[in-house]
Formats: structure tokens, C-alpha cells, sequence
């Protein structure tokens, strides 16, 4: 995007049509009549959609007059402003380098705990745009490098933190997410890293094994799993010079309208954590999916005194309610056998909201085989226990 496509955007009229046109369809903006041409319109369009793009995900941003939108990849890709505060809060010290600084949203929040922050983007147009969003948000502390992370870290005094946030495409654009196939390479960059640097804070892809990234890193202090309204979506490693302590593990549920869901463990504790296995009881919780991905299987149910159906379920019960729970807590109505016919006794209206855990039938077959359509208030989890082949437990939501 060049000077004058942003000079046209943030004028007063185009920032007028898009505020008017926030809402309807880029097939409707793109045929009506308009005073703009097809290449000007092409470009209003993409604000539009970036922008709508921000309502939820960047509110801070939404809400901000005159910010100019990357095209929606970009938007996609970074991260999420419930994320972007939390990250702010892990890292310490006044100085801070944001290597791979995307569209800026973890260095603006940065910037608003950090004395100074140096913004890294290799491209240049990108660069061109936070830059001026930096400007549109009053922000004064944050310095924009338009290059890459390699060459700026050739040149770049010792820092206090450094984050990083390496692309995870390869050249062909599909998704990737092993350590040496990021781009930078995280496992070649790491030695250049630690002489710039004490602390390293590092987001990588939900789909990596936590262990795994633990050995290839190494000097690991915490590990932060991120999910936000029960939907995984970071791994934050938190890196330390010389740290030979095992490392704690978080995982986070975020969630704008609710409290923080919360547990944090060690390897270590969930290898002697003992479990007691039962047949449902009066209540059936099943852990959010930060504690899934952490791998906190045993030590949940110790720490809150549940009981557990079956070693690979991650299904826990109890005869009382834990109102805390860091996850979802059902009533047991009934426990029946995986059948249509015991299934329509305890669900008369044909509808439920099915989970399947540990069994071999997927949701959509389970709810073929049982002919029941999605929704109303029935909760239905077709599993195992240690005793049973097969049972379907039917809840309501505690």
C-alpha cells in the first residue's frame, strides 16, 4: 500500500463511507454506485472487511479512529487482544525487542508495561501501517525497524526481553509447526538470541508437543498454555538464561465475560499424582481445553478430589459440586446403555449436545445411531469407564 492509498483512506469522506458501510457485503460495496473507482473501492473494501475482522478480536483497534488495516491474513494471524494483554504481564524489565512484529498488537501492549520496545517487521509496507497505527494510538515509546529479525539483531544493544513470534508457513503456504521449520528458525536463532538478551518469551503453535519443544529449547522456566473461550490457540514458552529448575506449566482459559480459568502444574507433580477410578456419581466435569493440551490428567483430578471414568476418558466425577472447576460441570441425570431405545427414555424432545470420548463412534454417528438433532438442554457424553464397554451419560449443566 503506497502513501497516497493510505493519504486516500484516512481522509474524511472514504473514512465517512466505510463507518456507513461497516456492515454489508463486499458483493453489495462492490456493485452499488459509488464516488470511488473500482481499484479506490477495491482497497475500501479490504478496510472494511479487515475492520469487522477487529470488532471482537481487537476492540481496542475497532474503536480507535483512523487505524489503517493490513490485508485480512495479517489480521488472522496476529494475536487476539485478550492474549496480547496476558503476554504483557509475563515479561519484565524497560527495554523489549518484538522481532517478529506482525501488525503491532503484542507490541503496542507491550509498550504499555516496557519503557522502550523495538518494533521488527520485515516487510515494509506492514511496517508502513503499524507505524502510523502507533501514531493514531498516541503511542511514543515504541520504535518501528523495518527489516528482518536477523539483521536487526546484528545491530541491536542487549535488551531486557525479546519476543518472538516466528511465521508458521512454509514456501509452499501451508501451515507448519515444528521449531526448524518456522521462519526464523528458532533452533539456528537461538544462540544470537542469548546474546542479546536474559529472558525470551516465545509463541508458538498449539499443535506442538509441549514436551518436545521443552528438550529442543531448553532453559525452559514456564510454559503457558493460552486458550480463549475454550478454543486453544497460543503455546508461550518462556525462556531463561541458564535456567535448570523444571519448568511450570499454565493453562489459561481466557474469556472477556468470564473469570480466568487457571491451573498450573510440573511434570514431575502429575507423574505421583495418584488417581481413584468410579463409575459416574452425582456429577461429571470435563477439564477446558488449555488443561487437555497441558496434559494435566491425574494432578486435576487430585488437586479437586474427583474421581476419573477411565485412564484415556479425561472424563472426572464426584457426588458434590465444585463451583471452581476450571472447565465445565454437569448434573447426571442418567446413565444409560448406548442404545436408541434407553437413549429416547431420558431424552423425549430427540435433541442433545453431544461429546464422545474415548470411544470409537464419532459425534455425527453417535447422533446418527441415536437419532437425535443438535441442541436443547440435554448434555449427552458417550464414553467408557473402567467397568463399561460403552454407556452414554446423560447431564444438564450444573
Amino acid at each position: 500500500m503506497s502513501d497516497s492509498d493510505i493519504a486516500f483512506l484516512l481522509s474524511e469522506d472514504v473514512q465517512q463511507y466505510i463507518e456507513a458501510n461497516l456492515y454489508k457485503t463486499p458483493a453489495d460495496l462492490i456493485l452499488a454506485a459509488s464516488p470511488y473507482s473500482k481499484s479506490e473501492m477495491t482497497h475500501i473494501v479490504g478496510q472494511i472487511q479487515a475492520r469487522r475482522k477487529t470488532q471482537t478480536k481487537l476492540p481496542t483497534w475497532f474503536e480507535t479512529p483512523n487505524i489503517i488495516y493490513p490485508p485480512l491474513l495479517s489480521i488472522e494471524q496476529c494475536s487476539s487482544e485478550i492474549a496480547a494483554l496476558h503476554k504483557a504481564q509475563i515479561l519484565s524489565g524497560s527495554t523489549l525487542t518484538d522481532l517478529t512484529g506482525g501488525f503491532g498488537v503484542d507490541s503496542y501492549h507491550f509498550a504499555q508495561t516496557f519503557d522502550q520496545v523495538y518494533y521488527v517487521e520485515q516487510y515494509h509496507e506492514l511496517a508502513k501501517l503499524v507505524q502510523h497505527n502507533f501514531e493514531a494510538f498516541g503511542v511514543t515509546n515504541v520504535q518501528t525497524k523495518a527489516q528482518s529479525a536477523e539483521n536487526f539483531l546484528k545491530e541491536v544493544n542487549k535488551v531486557d526481553a525479546i519476543y518472538i513470534d516466528p511465521a508458521r508457513r512454509n514456501d509452499a503456504k501451508n501451515k507448519v509447526f515444528r521449531l526448524e521449520e518456522c521462519t526464523p528458525n528458532l533452533l539456528e536463532l537461538l544462540p544470537v538470541l542469548w546474546q542479546k538478551t536474559e529472558q525470551l518469551l516465545i509463541k508458538l503453535s498449539p499443535m506442538l508437543d509441549i514436551d518436545l519443544g521443552i528438550r529442543q529449547l531448553g532453559q525452559v522456566a514456564k510454559v503457558v498454555v493460552v486458550a480463549i473461550n475454550n478454543e486453544c490457540k497460543e503455546l508461550l514458552f518462556i525462556l531463561k538464561n541458564n535456567h535448570q529448575v523444571e519448568p511450570h506449566i499454565e493453562a489459561l482459559n481466557l474469556n472477556a465475560n468470564k473469570p480466568t480459568q487457571y491451573f498450573s502444574f510440573t511434570r514431575s507433580e502429575e507423574s505421583v499424582s495418584q488417581v481413584v477410578y468410579a463409575e459416574p456419581m452425582e456429577y461429571l466435569y470435563e477439564p477446558n481445553v488449555a488443561i487437555l493440551k497441558a496434559g494435566a490428567f491425574k494432578q486435576i483430578a487430585q488437586c479437586f478430589g474427583l474421581a476419573k471414568l477411565h485412564p484415556h476418558s479425561h472424563l472426572y466425577t464426584s457426588n458434590t459440586w465444585l463451583k471452581d472447576f476450571p472447565g465445565r460441570s454437569f448434573k447426571i441425570k442418567a446413565v444409560c446403555k448406548y442404545t436408541k431405545k434407553e437413549v429416547a427414555k431420558y431424552c423425549p424432545a430427540k435433541k442433545a449436545n453431544i461429546t464422545a470420548r474415548n470411544f470409537p463412534d464419532s459425534v455425527a454417528l453417535v447422533r446418527k445411531k441415536l437419532q437425535l438433532k443438535d441442541g436443547g438442554n440435554d448434555y449427552l457424553f458417550v464414553t467408557q469407564t473402567q467397568a463399561h464397554r460403552a454407556l452414554v451419560i446423560v447431564t444438564e449443566k450444573a
